[in-house]
């Protein structure tokens, strides 16, 4: 989930003024809530981590519908894994929820969009796991750091919404 605030000026009071997520239950609230509301399931077996000895568990809730929206310019998104072109889309909606996407208040450094993430698309890392192990760098292009850091949502959120 992604919260679009507003901090007043004398104070240091926040305003979450909108909201936006992209789940396994829905990619907006009243999907979200209704999915909620009917008890939805959306955790499967993952069947591919059977390779994984040691992993205690099978379980996810993976996003299987999520589309890169149309007006997502590869130019924009080329620096991008799945988790910043999600957390993107987050961001934007709440931006949306809030009716502040054009305002020009988003770039003027009044406002601002707290995000956090952990670590960032797991193709890249893998990418330089495998370099790692086998000297092979056919899986590393010039955006692979870029796509696989701990911030790279937070960072391509502020880059694309500003």
């Amino acid at each position: 989930m992604s919260q679009a605030t507003n901090q007043t000026r004398l104070g240091r009071r926040v305003v979450i003024t909108g909201i936006g997520g992209i789940s396994a239950l829905g990619h907006d609230w009243p999907t979200i809530a209704a999915s909620l509301k009917a008890q939805k399931n959306t955790v499967v077996i993952m069947s591919d981590w059977d390779k994984y000895q040691d992993l205690n568990t099978r379980l996810a809730a993976p996003i299987t519908d999520f589309e890169v929206p149309s007006h997502y310019s590869r130019k924009k998104i080329r620096s991008m894994g799945r988790v910043a072109i999600m957390a993107t889309r987050a961001s934007e909606l709440a931006l949306i929820d809030a009716g502040l996407l054009d305002d020009p208040i988003v770039s003027s450094g009044e406002m601002g969009i707290a995000y956090g993430s952990s670590t960032g698309s797991t193709d890249p890392i893998s990418a330089f796991g495998d370099m790692l192990k086998t000297g092979d760098m056919s899986g590393i292009s010039a955006t692979s750091y870029i796509r696989m850091m701990a911030h790279t949502a937070a960072v391509n959120v502020g880059v694309f919404l500003v």
